[in-house]
């Protein structure tokens, strides 16, 4: 029994890890209330997550409130230029379809797909980057940019993961209504930790040997 508890035993290590991510789950959606705050508390997830793969030791609760305060102003305007954007494009083929049809209607459309799409593979990266570096937000879009194209097959899994949430009750409402308890205990950690890590080599490369300058 000791040595099932002893905190270099890799069972145990493990649960630890799942109870942390259980707890930053529970503050994402508790933080996540406010709309206006999701960035911040995403941010937050995304350190906590961090921590755990990179073997940073840091109190949960607390190194999730210390990140959700040192980058509550970056994540939350990354979060509202998101919130916009995809309001306006929602608006805007929303327009496309009510008056336009015909090859220009969808010419449009595709259009409008093509820049969500690239905003949200691009913001699958800028958050990540602000738990992780202090850089101006001019900076950090413009390394989610690059990122987003240099890394262009984890940059599509990152965001298949990222829009599971949507694109599972398209497919399948049943299916994701049998799944809102996992939503609800660990799935966005799950989640943010997968996202990260995804990114954790490319984090490690680039620290390592300072190659990628567009990331100092």
């Amino acid at each position: 029994m000791r040595k099932i508890l002893a905190p270099e035993n890799p069972v145990f290590q493990f649960l630890e890890k799942i109870f942390n991510l259980m707890i930053a789950n529970f503050l994402f959606i508790i933080c996540s209330i406010p709309i206006i705050t999701i960035g911040a508390s995403l941010t937050a997830m995304l350190q906590v997550a961090q921590d755990q793969i990179f073997d940073e030791d840091q109190p949960v609760i607390r190194r999730f409130f210390s990140a959700f305060r040192e980058n509550f102003v970056q994540a939350t305007a990354a979060w509202l230029m998101l919130l916009v954007f995809l309001i306006g494009m929602g608006c805007n083929i929303m327009l496309i379809i009510t008056y336009l049809d015909g090859w220009i209607a969808q010419i449009l459309k595709i259009i409008a797909y093509i820049l969500v799409a690239l905003v949200v593979c691009i913001m699958s990266y800028l958050f990540p980057l602000i738990a992780r570096y202090r850089n101006t937000m001019r900076r950090q879009l413009n390394n989610s940019l690059i990122l987003t194209v240099v890394k262009l097959p984890r940059t599509i899994v990152m965001v298949i993961l990222n829009t599971m949430i949507f694109w599972i009750p398209f497919f399948s409402m049943q299916i994701f209504l049998a799944t809102m308890v996992f939503w609800l205990v660990i799935g966005f950690a799950f989640i943010a930790y997968s996202n990260v890590r995804i990114l954790s080599p490319v984090f490690r490369q680039m620290e390592k040997e300072g190659t990628i300058d567009f990331m100092t």
